[in-house]
């Protein structure tokens, strides 16, 4: 394996954040982007969750920028990556469920990198990002898993493994690996799963009723007030085990990602790289009597999510608190590959100055509500599509967004009303033509209906 110098990686790292001028041909980092599925940053031990359920993830934060502050603009996996990697919003993208494609006319961030000559390759593990969609556009190597089939995350550890060490490292690399965990039905480990059974956080008595009542999706899998089909454990009504099982799989996830950066170490290839650790989404765990899913609102629990980000050649990490989005991945690991950003692209590189500008959010298509909504300077405000209802939060008072103060805060709701309705024009404005994409097959289908994307 070619190992990059201390020397290269200082350049690197002033080309990439703009602390110097860049040699004539700067050698171009490795960028290696995980991400893990519906991963809660507030359950990370990092962020000072009560059980240690990311030792590793904690080690690797503590060596990078740790953006306490992220979040998606849509808690879907699709559209989330789409977001991601194109840079562009859920309303210029069109991509608004995981049952609507990439447009063909928006170059994606493997397009563009393997055009500046890095190898492409991605191991994912939620079958719902399918090459018919558009997310395998730009990889020379696409594996899809179905993690919650088999070995999980250690089967794209080890596919990953595999290529790497079949390839000579003579030209840098942009390598995607996702992880489902902690995605439902939450399936753990066993042994850790005991573990966490046995804690004090599992004393709890608080139920789940089991029947919803009503279904207002049509849809047994997207319900409100009770356990959606897929995530059922027979009679098992209790939240803790609920949660034991959402903690218990980011343990294991959290083992993966040593597993896999102590390869990278061994490899030769951690300290030249740009890696970035991150979600496309949280997960609702009950909260506004939503259990276990995401994207039917925009809501904390499933917008928040974790982001660090080890440039080449760092060695200490600090936090940075301003809030940032997905939509700043997309000039940030270009940034790394000494890439222009393109005109009309909202996000900013991570790792220049971080304003901390506003949020245009939403929640995704096939629910019965869709929001909109802008969240800035910590407040959120959320307008619902149907009826026009509006709630206003803040943030740094009320974070669990209990007190929906629009009634008393008349003044700021008008602001925050008109900031939204001005960046939906913008977005609108800039959309393209959509694509439809390949359909899917039966066994696809039946694969989705199991991890709760179709009823």
């Amino acid at each position: 394996m070619k190992k990059r110098s201390v020397l290269a990686a200082a350049l690197i790292l002033l080309a990439a954040c703009g602390g110097g001028e860049p040699e004539p041909e700067p050698e171009r980092p490795n960028i290696i982007l995980i991400t893990s599925d519906a991963l809660r940053p507030d359950h990370l031990s990092v962020n000072g969750y009560v059980r240690a359920t990311s030792p590793e993830i904690d080690d690797f934060a503590r060596k990078a920028l740790h953006f306490t502050d992220a979040v998606t603009v849509i808690p879907k996996t699709g559209p989330a990556f789409a977001t991601m990697f194109t840079g562009r919003h859920p309303q210029e993208h069109g991509v608004g469920s995981n049952f609507a494609a990439i447009p063909e006319s928006l170059p994606v961030l493997a397009e563009r990198l393997r055009a500046l000559g890095y190898r492409t390759a991605a191991f994912v593990g939620n079958p719902v990002l399918r090459p018919s969609k558009g997310y395998a556009r730009g990889f020379d190597h696409y594996q899809l898993f179905d993690g919650k089939r088999g070995q999980g995350v250690t089967s794209l550890n080890a596919a990953f493994r595999n290529w790497a060490l079949d390839k000579t490292w003579d030209r840098p690399a942009f390598v995607w690996i996702h992880y489902m965990d902690p995605h439902g039905p939450y399936m753990p480990r066993k042994e850790i799963l005991r573990e966490y059974l046995a804690d004090e956080v599992a004393g709890s008595d608080e139920r789940v009723p089991l029947d919803p009542g009503s279904l207002p999706s049509g849809n047994a899998n997207k319900v409100l007030g009770a356990v959606p089909a897929y995530q059922r454990l027979g009679d098992e009504d209790r939240l803790a085990v609920y949660l034991a099982r959402y903690d218990a799989e980011i343990r294991g996830m959290d083992a993966a990602f040593g597993m896999l950066m102590g390869f990278l170490h061994k490899q030769g290839l951690y300290d030249g790289s740009a890696i970035v650790f991150t979600s496309d989404h949280g997960e609702s765990l009950g909260e506004h009597d939503y259990y276990f899913e995401h994207g039917w609102f925009a809501y904390e629990p499933s917008l928040r999510i974790p982001l660090m980000i080890k440039q080449p050649g760092q060695t200490n990490g600090y936090e940075v608190d301003r809030q940032v989005s997905i939509l700043d991945l997309w000039p940030t690991l270009l940034s790394f590959a000494g890439a222009a950003v393109e005109r009309g692209v909202v996000g900013t590189n991570l790792c220049g100055t971080v304003a901390g500008r506003g949020e245009l959010i939403e929640s995704s298509d096939r629910y019965p509500d869709k929001y909109y909504g802008v969240r800035v300077s910590g407040w959120k405000y959320l307008i619902r599509e149907g009826d026009g209802a509006e709630e206003l939060y803040d943030l740094r008072e009320d974070p669990g967004e209990l007190r929906n103060v629009a009634d008393r805060e008349g003044e700021r709701l008008a602001e925050l009303r008109e900031i939204c309705k001005a960046a939906l024009d913008r977005a609108r404005a800039a959309a393209v033509p959509q694509a439809t994409g390949l359909p899917d097959d039966p066994e696809t289908l039946e694969r989705l209906k199991a991890l709760g994307y179709l009823d």
